[in-house]
């Protein structure tokens, strides 16, 4: 990739637009970046970053970061890159999302964030989603940002600190850059492969365990078990003691179901006879009570039976009198509703009656609002003309007015523009004299150092004469007069003659606009003539009025019409409701005086039937209460019929009590025993599940070890676990060590040429032994002797960290697909170097030109301008506010 151009606005320290020509930078190869300490340096950097990634260079950075801290709410903030990637050439737009003043109102609102990716060449459409470009941009350049960031802006701070870092930490910075992490995934799945096998191991060796716990509980649960007897006793051995167990379980049980069925029958026979002696006893108890319910006179009756059917059949008399008695209420109820229905009828028929009486003047009523409604409406016509006309004064006036106001303000206008137009005239004037005045004094000058020029017996340059009579002298208190300052004059009369102009022209349309005005008002005037707004406003407001009652009266005709027709009709309507009502009346009170006739009858029967009694239901009640003594009399006395006399009946409970003890002693045995027998038979059928399902455990964990037996011994060699690792290296550990040598193999080229060939890189494997083994020793080629990176001087610290850094990028390109990383820039650090040193190292870099590169350099070191001829210098600004800017002295050449 090959940086072409930069152009960026509101980034930084950068407020005002910059831009960089990196093709007009490319010439010699190297160039340099200088400045001052946080003037605004590496922020070019960052600008080149954020415009591919959206993200900003540096570990702690932040994409709000890009935008300038100096721009005020409506300065926007963009980056521009041109760049090409395999000869094919780019353009991205970029900015980011800030607050910016409101369009309407007060306070801010967000901007968002925006970017636009351009391929110049080809027919790619331009991409703005964020992710799209994304996706293009890794697929064309095989960079991460992060990769980026350490390829291609080489901080050779951070290398420093990789050279001196322990073998840990070298681990952790050189992980994510020279390890793509397929390797940290493989080896994280054969880890957790292995501490799976390991888990499904230790399940299977639980679920045997678990077994055989659970069937020396259910052991322990029916037969006497020590709790350390599981540990001595196997699952055949249980179920041989638990067999056992139950047989004799079993062989209890038969022997106790005999008595226990002697037993229950003999507890049957005693239940049965006390049952029959107690029935006896109660007979004879019913008889007593049914005897003492009977009233004395039916007791003493000759035929009970014939009593009983004498009373039933009196009983049967009382049945429709205690309904007839019983509907009192909704006789009373009907009876009110029928003299509610008479007393309604009745005020019907007087309210029918009123409403033919009152026809004839309701009629006559009618005629003459009908006559009045005619003659009102006859006038709507006449009445909406003059409604019309006095709207159309009224709007006149109106007009009046406004055009009265407008006149006044359009005269003021013109007033006003032709003493502009007086000024601009007088502006213009002196103007014209200043200029020819200007030029006047200009050409004095000229012909006065045309004077200074000349020598006596040359030829004068502009008529030729060798003789000088009478040469123009200069005004030595004039300041010289410029072409630059004509110009200024020149433009300032051709600005106030564009200003007469525009006057002019202004004046010409105000006076024709007041004119338009005048006329307009005249027409007006004529047609309102001298009547008066409110004049015109009572009138019309007269007008409306009696327009509304007409069109009121025009409309209530047809109806008035109608309701004359309905008055007729209502008439005979009238005549024939009296009629109905009157019929209607005479029904509603005969019906009355028919059901109260009727109720009086029926009360004289009622009472003739009951005598003293309250009630037919009072009655009743005390028929079936001698009924029903006299029936239960009966039925005791047959019930009775051939019992004993004498019963024992304590005799006969005891004996029942005894025989039902013994029952309960020998069922009790002979449960207890057969609940143990079922209990051993169902933890005998348990166990057994028990050892089947031991056994297919034990298949499991024989299948599980051979299973998982790869896993755990290939898991555990990837992560240094097993003894078989003797290097105690991981798989990622042991990748990244043997990429490591690859970089400090490249690195060492760079090294050997930046230091004469006095140093190389080697990898040191025993620093750091179990861990990463990523240890760095330097070799001195003069000595022999191998050092450490700390023993190191500045310059040689400096240059080592950035032949690592080179080496790195060197390895990781080839890695990442390959792409060409046409642009470096190294960032600080030369100010360790002595003047030797820096030549060699500058030489190295320039060496990669050889390769395609350009290599920027960043330093604040002054004197670095002697040895970089291309360069780009950051100038802090002048004022606080002002911002930092490239020097134009520094970059006439690359800046439009």
């Amino acid at each position: 990739m090959r940086l072409h151009r930069l152009e960026l606005v509101g980034v930084g320290p950068f407020r005002a637009p910059q831009s960089v020509d990196f093709d007009a930078l490319s010439a010699s190869g190297l160039f340099l970046i200088e400045g001052p300490t946080g003037a605004g340096k590496s922020t070019l950097i960052d600008a080149i970053v954020f415009a591919l990634y959206g993200d900003v260079s540096g570990k702690s950075s932040d994409t709000g970061r890009i935008r300038s801290h100096l721009c005020g709410p409506d300065e926007p903030t963009e980056v521009i890159l041109e760049f090409s990637i395999s000869g094919v050439r780019h353009r991205i737009r970029r900015s980011p999302s800030y607050e910016r003043t409101k369009a309407r109102g007060s306070g801010t609102t967000s901007e968002r964030a925006r970017q636009t990716l351009e391929v110049l060449e080809g027919d790619i459409p331009p991409m703005r989603d964020a992710r799209d470009i994304a996706i293009y941009l890794l697929q064309r350049l095989g960079l991460s940002a992060e990769h980026f960031r350490q390829l291609v802006v080489l901080p050779q701070g951070e290398f420093d600190a990789l050279l001196r870092a322990s073998p840990r930490g070298r681990f952790e910075v050189l992980g994510s850059l020279i390890d793509d992490g397929f390797l940290a995934r493989v080896q994280d799945d054969l880890r957790i492969q292995a501490d799976y096998a390991r888990e499904r191991r230790a399940e299977a060796d639980e679920q045997i365990e678990h077994l055989v716990a659970l069937m020396a509980a259910r052991a322990r649960e029916v037969v006497d078990l020590a709790d350390d007897d599981q540990t001595t006793l196997d699952a055949a051995a249980l179920i041989e003691h638990v067999t056992r167990e139950a047989t004799v379980a079993a062989q209890e049980a038969q022997a106790l179901s005999a008595p226990a069925a002697r037993a229950r029958e003999h507890a049957s026979d005693a239940a049965r006879a006390c049952a029959a002696a107690t029935a006896a006893a109660e007979s004879r108890l019913a008889l007593d009570r049914a005897l003492a319910a009977v009233e004395p006179d039916d007791r003493a009756h000759s035929d009970p039976r014939e009593l009983l059917t004498g009373l039933i059949s009196h009983r049967t008399r009382l049945d429709p009198l205690a309904a007839w008695e019983s509907t009192e209420t909704e006789r009373d109820a009907e009876v009110a509703r029928l003299r509610a229905d008479s007393d309604l009828a009745d005020a019907t028929l007087d309210v029918a009656r009123q409403a033919e009486v009152t026809l004839p003047q309701r009629r006559e009523a009618l005629a003459a609002r009908l006559l009045e409604a005619g003659l009102t409406a006859e006038r709507v016509a006449s009445i909406t003309g003059d409604v019309h006309l006095l709207e159309q004064r009224l709007a006149d006036l109106d007009q009046r007015t406004l055009l009265e106001g407008r006149l006044v303000a359009d005269v003021s206008a013109s007033d006003v523009a032709a003493t502009s137009l007086q000024a601009a005239r007088a502006r213009l004037h002196g103007l014209r004299v200043a200029q020819l005045d200007l030029a006047r004094r200009q050409l004095d000058q000229r012909a006065a150092h045309l004077a200074s020029m000349l020598v006596t017996g040359e030829p004068c340059p502009v008529c030729g004469a060798a003789e000088h009579p009478a040469p123009a002298l200069p005004d030595s208190e004039e300041a010289l007069i410029s072409d630059a300052d004509v110009a200024d004059a020149q433009s300032s009369v051709a600005s106030a003659e564009t200003a007469e102009q525009s006057a002019d022209r202004l004046a010409r349309d105000l006076l024709s606009t007041a004119a338009e005005t005048r006329s307009a008002l005249a027409l007006v005037v004529d047609r309102a003539g001298d009547a008066t707004r409110a004049g015109v406003e009572e009138a019309l407001a007269s007008s409306r009025l009696s327009l509304v009652a007409a069109q009121a009266a025009a409309d209530s005709l047809a109806a008035l019409q109608a309701e004359s027709a309905s008055l007729q009709s209502e008439a005979e309507t009238a005549r024939t409701v009296v009629e109905r009502a009157t019929a209607a009346a005479q029904s509603a009170r005969a019906m009355v005086e028919a059901r109260i006739l009727a109720d009086d009858q029926q009360r004289e029967r009622l009472r003739s039937e009951i005598g003293d009694a309250a009630s037919a239901t009072d009655l009743q009640t005390r028929i079936d209460a001698r009924i029903n003594a006299l029936e239960t009399l009966e039925r005791v006395r047959s019930d009775v019929a051939g019992l004993p006399v004498d019963v024992d009946l304590a005799g006969a409970a005891a004996r029942l009590a005894e025989a039902q003890s013994a029952q309960a002693t020998a069922e009790s045995a002979f449960n207890a025993a057969e609940q143990r027998r079922l209990r051993l038979a169902d933890a005998l059928a348990v166990l057994r599940g028990y050892l089947a399902d031991l056994a297919a455990a034990q298949a499991v964990l024989d299948s599980v070890g051979h299973d998982t037996e790869a896993a755990i011994a290939l898991g555990d060699l990837v992560t240094a676990r097993s003894p078989a690792n003797t290097r105690h290296l991981t798989l990622q550990s042991y990748a990244v060590q043997r990429r490591f040598r690859a970089v400090l193999e490249a690195a060492s080229v760079h090294l050997e040429r930046m230091s004469s060939g006095h140093y190389i890189l080697e990898l040191d494997e025993e620093v750091g032994r179990g861990q990463t083994g990523l240890g760095i020793s330097v070799r001195d080629a003069w000595t022999g002797q191998v050092r450490d990176p700390a023993t190191l001087s500045g310059g040689e610290t400096f240059y080592a960290s950035l032949s690592l850094a080179l080496g790195l990028a060197d390895v990781v390109r080839e890695e990442t697909g390959g792409i060409d990383l046409e642009t470096l820039f190294v960032d600080e650090g030369f100010g360790s170097l002595d003047a030797d040193t820096l030549q060699l190292v500058l030489d190295q870099l320039d060496a990669l030109r050889s390769r395609g590169r350009v290599v920027g350099v960043i330093s604040h070191v002054a004197d670095m301008r002697d040895w970089v001829r291309d360069r780009i210098e950051v100038v802090p600004g002048p004022e606080p506010g002002s911002g930092s800017r490239l020097s134009p002295a520094a970059t006439s050449s690359l800046f439009p």
